[in-house]
């Protein structure tokens, strides 16, 4: 009842839901730079009423305040399009990266790189052309031809490297996706328990949720919550989160090179259908670094074959003259001509069997003049039609420029999307310690209050028990 010494309940439970209050924006308060946080808010409602009757009337009598529950402050809806727009971004992320990696590879168009080198060889030749029986501008022809080869080498051996370190790279993101799974898993446990007990399990959906926002950065992950309170994660379909434990995800690698070739969900080997996201922007980098190693294989196999032929045709520079041979030859012997073999043929450390002439007389210098002429004659059929050497390359560049200026425009703006979208969740989740100020000294106040009550009462009492009835004793 709430007459008498009941009414001390009304009291108690003031200061309790108050005091309960406090100790929730104090939370908040402490947890303000907390990367993750959602801040907490106490809901009250009315204690149950019993009703008292008066003569005629009937009333009812209040038993004070109860805690109903402390709740999380946060929308679901901000939360879903925050991951599904931080998932574009990290694909976007990955894509720039990559881009760039290939772009420090060939050096170009600014830098030092492979146009600049083929520019200098097809000048030697050139050079070659007005002084065919000089030695000088043969070494001078043998020199960056080296020089070449070795450019062309480097750049073949930096993109396999490139390929490996993104095949890495994949591993390690997907140990990340297995370890965050795993926590949300072990979470979804701990709230189940916790909830089902009768408390509240906000901090366990903050460190839950926030692992969801880290998964959905690196996969295509789907995240749901049930009534219950589980946590499902699904890529197309398939669960890797679900209430008994999660599924891993694993990496086939290719056997004889050991880099990337599929990813699996669980032990069945099905393949997992990822289409967005950091790990599947490493995967669309690598399929971009086998196109351009594809482009410059039919860039410099081209070279090599044009060249060799019109080297072949004439005659060396000896006594007597012999046929010419082979200018650039593969390093793996039996094995086409590839950005990673290419190699200088060694006979021609002795210059005179570098050919300049058709028939070997001293001022022919036909040979010389129509290989300094290759580089502008119509050799590599594209999609856009038959290209010289220097306008294929030039279309790599571009094709690759595109790529990195597509790559940083989206990736900027889904940056701005995301922050700004995170900037919504912040204004409604994130903690504001002007607010929580304000609801202390609210809080503050009730309790004070309520305690005002319990003395109330108290005074009401001790007159009751020790001071009515001695009136005129």
């Amino acid at each position: 009842m709430a007459s008498g010494l009941g009414s001390y309940n009304i009291a108690i439970s003031g200061l309790y839901v108050n005091e309960r209050a406090l100790d929730v924006t104090g939370h908040n308060i402490s947890n303000v730079n907390t990367t993750g946080y959602v801040r907490q808010q106490v809901m009250i409602k009315n204690a149950p009423f019993f009703t008292v009757s008066y003569g005629n009337q009937i009333q009812q009598m209040g038993l004070g305040a109860d805690l109903q529950q402390i709740r999380q402050i946060r929308n679901s809806f901000l939360d879903a399009m925050y991951r599904k727009e931080n998932m574009t971004m990290g694909y976007w992320e990955a894509r720039y990266k990559g881009v760039q990696e290939i772009e420090s590879i060939l050096a170009d168009p600014m830098g030092e790189g492979l146009q600049d080198v083929m520019n200098d060889f097809w000048d030697a030749w050139q050079e070659l052309s007005k002084e065919p029986e000089s030695l000088t501008v043969r070494a001078i022809v043998r020199q960056r031809s080296l020089n070449l080869v070795h450019t062309i080498n480097h750049i073949g051996s930096q993109l396999d490297k490139l390929i490996e370190d993104l095949s890495t790279e994949i591993k390690v993101r997907i140990d990340e996706v297995n370890n965050i799974t795993s926590q949300i898993a072990e979470l979804d446990v701990k709230i189940s328990n916790e909830e089902l007990a009768g408390g509240t399990a906000n901090d366990y959906r903050d460190q839950r949720n926030l692992l969801a926002d880290r998964l959905t950065k690196l996969i295509n992950a789907e995240v749901s919550d049930t009534v219950e309170g589980h946590m499902y994660v699904t890529i197309e379909g398939f669960a890797v989160v679900k209430p008994n434990g999660n599924v891993e995800l694993h990496v086939e690698t290719e056997k004889q090179s050991g880099v990337y070739h599929k990813i699996t969900i669980g032990k069945n080997g099905v393949e997992a259908p990822l289409n967005n996201g950091y790990i599947k922007g490493l995967i669309d980098t690598i399929q971009e670094v086998e196109d351009v190693k594809e482009m410059l294989n039919k860039l410099v196999s081209t070279m090599a074959e044009e060249v060799n032929k019109l080297h072949r045709s004439g005659k060396t520079a000896g006594e007597p003259p012999s046929d010419g041979q082979d200018f650039f030859v593969s390093a793996m012997a039996g094995q086409p001509i590839t950005i990673n073999n290419i190699k200088l043929n060694d006979n021609l450390k002795d210059l005179n069997n570098i050919v300049a002439s058709t028939g070997g007389s001293s001022g022919d210098n036909t040979i010389a003049l129509a290989i300094s002429g290759l580089r502008n004659q119509p050799l590599i059929n594209d999609k856009v039609g038959t290209l010289s050497l220097d306008e294929f390359y030039e279309t790599v560049i571009l094709a690759i420029g595109h790529s990195g200026r597509e790559a940083f425009n989206i990736l900027e703006g889904q940056t701005i999307l995301v922050q700004s979208i995170d900037n919504n969740r912040q204004s409604l989740s994130g903690v504001s310690l002007d607010e929580e100020m304000t609801n202390m000294m609210k809080y503050k106040f009730a309790y004070d209050a309520s305690s005002r009550v319990f003395n109330a009462i108290d005074n009401m009492i001790d007159i009751i028990i020790n001071r009515m009835g001695i009136v005129g004793r």
